[in-house]
């Protein structure tokens, strides 16, 4: 798994707007979004404008998994590693690769060798993004687009994918004890990690909340 690199808790990026001028005729993109090493895989297909910056795939990808926004986080494109600037009243230098400075269609090139999303402080949550399609701007995309998804988003009180699936392997336990933790761990007494609702997935991409 990448090495988280530290950064900030990010700013709201539901007022970004494109640049109409720059960003006409700029393709859509079909991403395949997978919680690395997960088995069954955890995984959302979603489509995106070209024009949305890294910081708007980033608000999109935690609507379609289910994540609450509430760690830090990251993504790398290429080699290079991009992340949320925390606004400040003291002036300081800016970070080179800002996320919020960066739109899809002009990350294309890394986007094809490597593109991954870190969600989480520590070990945290590595996502793998695949970039599965090209659409051309035939018929401008202005919204993110939920395609399909399976498997439940894991609850945030667990600090990676391995601790994840030892719970998941001792649910499926006899020794009913071992069920505690996870139960302890979401909250919820009905959680299903099968089960993914995708109408209320697609409805809070749709909606941007």
């Amino acid at each position: 798994m990448a090495q988280v690199i530290k950064g900030v808790f990010p700013q709201s990026t539901k007022n970004v707007t494109a640049d109409n001028k720059n960003d006409k005729q700029v393709p859509s993109y079909v991403l395949h979004i997978s919680i690395t090493f997960s088995d069954p895989l955890i995984w959302r297909r979603v489509q995106v404008p070209g024009a949305f910056t890294l910081a708007q795939l980033h608000d999109t990808i935690q609507l379609s998994m289910g994540w609450s926004d509430s760690h830090v986080h990251q993504f790398l494109v290429g080699k290079i590693s991009y992340e949320p600037t925390m606004k400040t009243r003291v002036p300081r230098e800016a970070k080179r690769f800002d996320e919020y400075k960066y739109k899809l269609h002009t990350l294309e090139e890394g986007m094809r060798f490597m593109f991954s999303y870190i969600y989480g402080a520590g070990e945290g949550w590595e996502h793998e993004i695949h970039l599965e399609e090209v659409v051309p701007p035939t018929r401008q995309l202005k919204h993110p687009v939920l395609l399909a998804g399976e498997m439940a988003c894991p609850p945030e009180t667990i600090g990676d994918i391995h601790q994840y699936l030892q719970l998941i392997t001792d649910l499926e336990s006899p020794d009913g004890r071992k069920t505690d933790s996870l139960f302890e761990l979401t909250g919820r007494p009905d959680f299903d990690p099968n089960y993914f609702d995708l109408a209320a997935a697609k409805k809070r991409v749709s909606l941007g909340r």
